[in-house]
């Protein structure tokens, strides 16, 4: 047990410093794609050029002579190549990780619609789970506090206030209308949401038994289920 313990913990590093490591190499994908467009572009006006007017085809000739491109031409499409089988040979390997690690998962993201999606999701979630403690990402308004104390908030911090649960989706109407830069964050003893104005996307923290049941919910109001 103790062994096995000790190779685990081991090839969980491992992992996720491949992880690490092959996510930055692949950063660099978006300047591979940004090159082949530019290729693509080059290689039609090529084209155009030479099919409306066959005489310049010797002037291209010349030119693809002169700068050696044909050998540097095979020299790219062979790299391209065996990238390209590289990484068709690991697809069912990214595909077995994602499954391993999908059954650990704890949290998901959930674009709404509209703001009406959010209030009605946090209603399903937290109307019948008991109190639930309410703050805003971003203490942008000095009034947000002066609201959720005239809406019975219970204060225990500074910008944190406890609301029964039965309140939750009215708390949130009230930020989503009066307050929409500042974002929220309400939470229980099991399930954390954190909403933020600018994509209408909700993050929820919760135990990965909850997170599917999360899923259905998010999906009867309308909202769309992020597989990040």
């Amino acid at each position: 047990m103790e062994e096995d313990l000790g190779r685990l913990k081991d090839a969980l590093r491992r992992l996720q410093m491949g992880i690490y490591y092959l996510n930055t190499y692949l950063r660099e994908s978006f300047e591979i794609k940004s090159t082949l467009e530019s290729l693509e572009q080059a290689f039609r006006d090529y084209q155009e050029i030479i099919n409306s007017t066959p005489n310049l085809d010797g002037v291209a000739e010349e030119y693809v002579r002169e700068q050696d491109l044909l050998p540097v031409f095979k020299e790219m499409k062979a790299r391209y190549e065996a990238i390209a089988g590289l990484m068709k040979k690991y697809d069912c390997l990214i595909e077995e990780i994602d499954s391993a690690l999908e059954r650990y998962r704890s949290y998901r993201y959930y674009l709404f619609p509209e703001d009406d999606a959010v209030v009605r999701f946090v209603d399903a979630v937290f109307s019948s789970r008991g109190d639930v403690t309410v703050k805003p990402v971003i203490m942008s308004e000095n009034n947000i506090a002066e609201a959720l104390e005239k809406m019975g908030g219970r204060k225990i911090s500074r910008v944190t206030y406890v609301f029964p649960g039965e309140r939750a989706s009215e708390v949130a109407d009230v930020f989503l209308r009066k307050f929409p830069t500042a974002g929220f964050v309400m939470e229980d003893r099991e399930i954390k949401i954190t909403w933020k104005q600018d994509v209408n996307v909700i993050r929820v923290d919760a135990p990965k038994e909850k997170i599917f049941e999360l899923d259905e919910t998010a999906r009867r109001v309308g909202a769309t289920v992020l597989s990040v």
